[in-house]
C-alpha cells in the first residue's frame, strides 16, 4: 500500500541556503544486480544525463534538413575517459546561442550554489565499488540551468545570459516555471494529502487548466526502473489523466537499452563514462550529468530519436545534451526539416562544460545527432510536447543497472544540482534497495542514511519538491535481509516526511518472486531477482492507484 508517513505537510529538513557539502560514510556493496543479467532478463535500458553549466536554443527559419538515416546497433564497450573542468563554449550554424552559465532557478538553489562553492562544491564519495556493476546510466536534461560549474565548481549568483554575435535572449529555466507557477497563484497545497501535497496541487493546476508548464516526475534507481517498464507504467497512468507530454529524457547512443514511446537507432562504436556507473565511488571529477554517464562516440557514430507513440502537440522540444573536452569536439545535430546545426568550441569558452543545444520542430521528426569532429560526450536528449500547446506530465526514467543509495552520492554534487534544476521535478521517486539487500553484510541504518543524504542534495536544489520511496522486491536469495533494509527505508521515507510504498508486501512478502516465476506466463524472471515486463507493468499500475487514490481535484 501507499503509506502517508506525515500527517500534514511534511517539514523540509536540511534545505538551508547555507548548507556545507555531505561528507559520506564508507560503503562496501556485494551482490549489485549485474547489466548483462538485467539485459538478457527485461530487455535491459538505462538513462543518461549531464550537468547544465549554459544552454543554446536553437529554433532555426527555414531550409529543410536531410531525412536521418537509419542506424544499426553496435554494442558499446566501456571506458575511463579523463575528466574536464568546466567553462565550455559553443558556436552554432543558424541557430541562437545562448548560454546560462551562473543562472540560478530559486533564490534558495541560488544561495546554495554558492555554499557548496565555498566548501570545494563537491562532498567526498566514498565506499567500494559493487560487485558485477551493470553498463548503465541515467539522467535528465531539461530547459534552464542553476549554472553550477563542473569539477566542484559552484555558481555565485545568477548571470545574464548572453549569445555570441548579440543575438538571442536568455533562456527560461524550468526551475523559474515552476516558481513563478506559485508566485502567480498556483494551488494551496492542502495539509490532508499529506507527503503529495504539493505534487497534487501541481496536477490540480493542470487538470483545471491553470497550469502553463509540464508536471514532471523524477524516477532514481536501478535496473528494475532502467528497463522503463516499471516506470512506464507509471508515467502512462499519470498521463492518462493528467496529459501526455512526452518521454522524457532519453539514452543518445546506448544500443542495449529500451524505452517506452521511443525508437531509437545507434551506428558505430561507443563508448561509456565511467566505466561502471553504478559504482559507490567518485571517479574522476565525477561530473557525469544527472543520472550518472557519458556515451562516447568514435568517428562516424550516429544516434537517433523518434517518437513511437504522439503527443498532442505539433511542435515537440529537443534537449541535446553533450559535453566537448577538447577543441577539435564536434557535435552536428540535424531534427528533420530544420538545417543542421553545428556545436563546438570556441576560443572564448574553452571546452570542458556540459552544455545543452534545445531545438524546436515538428513532433513527428527523428532527432539525428553524430560526430563531426574529435570524441564529444553525449549525455542524452529530453524529447516534451510543446508545453506552450498543451501542458501535461513527464516523467524521467533515470534508472542505472546495479545502483544503490549510494550512486548518487558519488557524483559531483555543484554538476549533479544544475541539471536537477533543469528539470525541475514536483515528484521524485527513489527506487532502490534490492541491492542493497543483497550485501552480505547489510547495514539497514547506513542505507536509511544515505537516503537522507540524497534527498539533501534535491532539496538543496528544490526545497519544495515531494518524495516517494519505493521498497525493494521480493528475491530468492535475500529472504531474511530484504525486510530489514524495507524498513529501513520506510524509516527514512517517515523521517524525509515522504510517501512510502511497500513493493515487497505489494508482490505478497517472502517467496512472493518465486510464486509470480512459476505462473504462466510468468511475472517474474527466472534468475529469482528481477521481473518479467508484465510483473513490473502491473507494479506500475498499482502504484499510481496507490498513490492518486487520496487525490481530489
Amino acid at each position: 500500500m501507499c503509506t502517508s508517513t506525515k500527517r500534514g505537510l511534511p517539514r523540509r529538513r536540511g534545505t538551508g541556503a547555507g548548507m556545507g557539502a555531505v561528507v559520506l560514510g564508507a560503503l562496501g556493496a556485494l551482490g549489485a544486480l549485474g547489466a548483462l543479467g538485467a539485459l538478457a532478463v527485461i530487455g535491459g535500458g538505462v538513462a543518461l544525463g549531464c550537468s547544465a553549466v549554459s544552454e543554446r536554443q536553437a529554433a532555426p527559419e527555414g531550409g529543410a534538413g536531410k531525412s536521418a538515416q537509419a542506424a544499426t546497433s553496435a554494442a558499446p564497450s566501456g571506458s575511463t575517459g579523463a575528466g574536464a573542468s568546466a567553462g565550455e563554449a559553443a558556436s552554432t550554424a543558424g541557430a541562437e546561442v545562448v548560454p546560462v552559465a551562473m543562472r540560478a532557478t530559486s533564490a534558495t538553489a541560488q544561495a546554495s550554489a554558492g555554499a557548496m562553492a565555498a566548501v570545494g562544491g563537491e562532498p567526498a564519495g566514498a565506499g567500494a565499488g559493487a560487485a558485477g556493476q551493470g553498463a548503465a546510466g541515467q539522467g535528465a536534461v531539461g530547459q534552464g540551468a542553476v549554472g553550477q560549474g563542473a569539477a566542484g565548481q559552484g555558481a555565485a549568483g545568477a548571470g545574464a545570459a548572453r549569445t555570441p554575435g548579440g543575438a538571442g535572449a536568455g533562456a527560461t529555466s524550468a526551475g523559474d516555471a515552476f516558481y513563478e507557477g506559485i508566485e502567480k497563484g498556483a494551488s494551496t497545497p492542502r495539509p490532508e494529502d499529506g507527503p503529495y501535497a504539493r505534487f497534487f496541487a501541481a496536477l490540480r493546476d493542470l487538470e483545471q487548466g491553470r497550469r502553463k508548464s509540464h508536471v514532471r516526475v523524477m524516477w532514481l534507481g536501478d535496473s528494475h526502473g532502467a528497463s522503463d517498464f516499471w516506470s512506464g507504467a507509471l508515467r502512462s497512468e499519470l498521463q492518462k489523466k493528467f496529459g501526455v507530454a512526452g518521454p522524457g529524457f532519453v539514452h543518445l547512443g546506448y544500443s542495449a537499452y529500451r524505452h517506452d514511446g521511443v525508437k531509437h537507432g545507434v551506428g558505430g562504436k561507443w563508448r561509456m563514462r565511467p566505466k561502471g556507473p553504478s559504482t559507490s565511488v567518485k571517479t574522476g571529477d565525477g561530473v557525469f550529468g544527472l543520472g550518472g554517464i557519458l556515451f562516447i562516440p568514435e568517428g562516424g557514430s550516429m544516434a537517433q530519436l523518434s517518437l513511437t507513440e504522439p503527443v498532442p502537440t505539433a511542435k515537440a522540444t529537443f534537449d541535446v545534451c553533450y559535453r566537448l573536452t577538447a577543441p577539435q569536439d564536434q557535435v552536428q545535430v540535424t531534427v528533420t526539416g530544420l538545417p543542421p546545426v553545428m556545436v563546438k568550441a570556441t576560443p572564448d569558452e574553452p571546452p570542458g562544460a556540459v552544455r545543452h543545444l534545445v531545438l524546436t520542430g515538428d513532433a513527428t521528426a527523428t532527432l539525428s545527432v553524430s560526430v563531426a569532429g574529435g570524441v564529444p560526450e553525449l549525455c542524452g536528449a529530453v524529447i516534451e510536447a510543446d508545453a506552450k500547446e498543451r501542458p501535461g506530465v513527464v516523467l524521467d526514467t533515470l534508472g542505472i543497472n546495479g545502483a544503490r543509495f549510494g550512486t548518487p552520492l558519488a557524483w559531483n554534487e555543484a554538476s549533479w544540482a544544475a541539471e536537477l534544476a533543469r528539470r525541475a521535478p514536483s515528484l521524485v521517486v527513489l527506487e532502490y534497495g534490492t541491492n542493497e539487500a543483497g550485501d552480505f553484510a547489510a547495514n539497514p541504518a547506513m542505507y536509511g542514511r544515505q537516503m537522507t543524504q540524497v534527498l539533501a542534495r534535491i532539496r538543496r536544489v528544490h526545497p519544495e519538491v515531494e518524495c516517494l520511496a519505493l521498497a525493494p522486491t521480493d528475491r530468492n536469495d535475500t529472504p531474511d535481509r530484504t525486510p530489514l533494509v524495507r524498513d529501513a527505508i520506510k524509516d527514512a521515507a517517515r523521517t524525509n516526511g515522504c510517501g512510502f510504498w511497500d513493493t515487497y508486501e505489494r508482490m505478497g512478502g517472502k517467496g512472493s518472486i518465486s510464486a509470480w516465476g512459476r505462473e504462466k506466463p510468468p511475472r517474474a524472471a527466472k534468475d529469482g531477482v528481477h521481473l518479467a515486463s508484465r510483473g513490473y507493468r502491473e507494479l506500475g499500475t498499482k502504484l499510481a492507484e496507490d498513490v492518486l487514490r487520496g487525490y481530489r481535484p
